[in-house]
């Protein structure tokens, strides 16, 4: 083969690489839309400004989110980061609620964990169950006294019967976990509690 050739075969290497990846996976995009965002019991409290920190991903396995139930098995993706769309609906609930998100000079400190962002997927002849789950754990810290003021675990499920290969299904469960994770965060009097007052009490999850 002549040297002129190697770029030009190089090339076609990676876009069949990039091809078979492609055809490997299905990209499913999951969020928390905004419009959908109810103010709730952390809206009765004094606005706070509230930094968050980085979110971190703790799954134990984040190449994917789950499998298509259908004959191709693909490998369910998400379009962004998970710990992005994490973040982004944080962002929202907070905003939502009345406190104000800010990158430093905060009064709390929030830091995120994803202890599972999943789904599974039960087949049956032609349909299958999708039960779709998000578990976070999410860190309270007070700013001026760097004291941990809660701690606690928010855990959402959703399950929908659909067809194997509806692709939908799966972005609906996590759409809908996701949603249920954030509620529960939104209507805790606890967490509220804390931004209403923030004394060092540490809440146990």
């Amino acid at each position: 083969m002549s040297a002129r050739r190697w770029p030009a075969m190089l090339l076609w290497i990676a876009m069949a690489v990039s091809l078979v990846g492609c055809s490997n996976t299905v990209a499913v995009d999951v969020g928390y839309p905004e419009a959908g965002v109810n103010r709730a019991t952390l809206a009765s409290v004094r606005s706070r400004r509230v930094e968050i920190r980085p979110v971190t991903d703790r799954r134990t396995d984040t190449a994917g989110i789950g499998v298509q139930p259908d004959e191709k098995k693909k490998l369910v993706v998400t379009s962004r980061p998970v710990t992005d769309i994490v973040r982004d609906a944080l962002v929202a609930e907070l905003q939502r609620n009345g406190h104000v998100v800010v990158p430093d000079r905060s009064d709390l400190m929030i830091a995120a964990d994803v202890d599972e962002f999943a789904f599974d997927a039960v087949a049956a002849r032609s349909s299958a169950q999708y039960v779709g789950k998000v578990a976070l754990a999410l860190t309270v810290t007070d700013r001026q006294s760097g004291k941990i003021v809660f701690t606690r675990r928010y855990v959402g499920i959703k399950r929908q019967n659909a067809d194997r290969d509806a692709t939908h299904a799966a972005r609906d469960v996590m759409d809908a976990a996701l949603a249920r994770a954030m509620h529960d965060l939104a209507t805790d009097a606890e967490l509220a509690h804390v931004f209403g007052d923030s004394r060092p009490d540490i809440q146990r999850i």
